[in-house]
């Protein structure tokens, strides 16, 4: 016996393909983005220890290791707060993009499937769905502006 299959409208199958293909796209940015936050941050260690360390072997004072591990010490705790708030930063404006970029892609999805948008803001998913848009952006807006410096936190 052979089972029937329906067969998906042919709007419905490009909208679902131009979607995957815009959160792939938006994946593979973010991905980008946060492999080149992990270079920026990585890259100023070693050259941080040199540069401490290069005048010891210059003087020939040892007896100054102390303070230069000292201040090694200090600069990489100050290293890791500026990458932990770099880190936020990123954070927060990545979700934002996320936040821009998956509305696009839904919007978009949501013209397609219906046929090419005629009278779609009128429907109950549309509405959902700039409500939802409309939400996010404004979340992701409250919280990269509480996390910028001497932004005033209550609490």
């Amino acid at each position: 016996m052979k089972k029937a299959t329906a067969s998906m409208p042919l709007g419905l199958a490009s909208a679902n393909a131009a979607y995957c293909q815009r959160m792939a796209q938006l994946a593979q940015e973010s991905q980008q983005r946060w492999i080149e936050l992990g270079r920026r941050l990585a890259s100023g260690n070693a050259e941080q220890y040199l540069a401490t360390l290069a005048p010891l072997q210059q003087s020939g004072d040892w007896q100054q290791i102390a303070p230069a591990l000292g201040e090694i010490t200090r600069k990489q705790w100050q290293g890791q707060l500026e990458a932990s708030q770099a880190i936020t930063h990123a954070l927060l404006e990545e979700q934002a993009t996320l936040a821009a970029g998956i509305s696009e892609a839904m919007t978009g999805w949501l013209k397609q499937a219906a046929g090419g948008g005629i009278g779609l803001d009128a429907t109950p998913m549309a509405q959902i769905w700039t409500t939802l848009s409309q939400q996010m952006a404004s979340a992701c807006s409250a919280m990269r502006e509480a996390s910028q410096p001497g932004a005033r936190h209550d609490g």
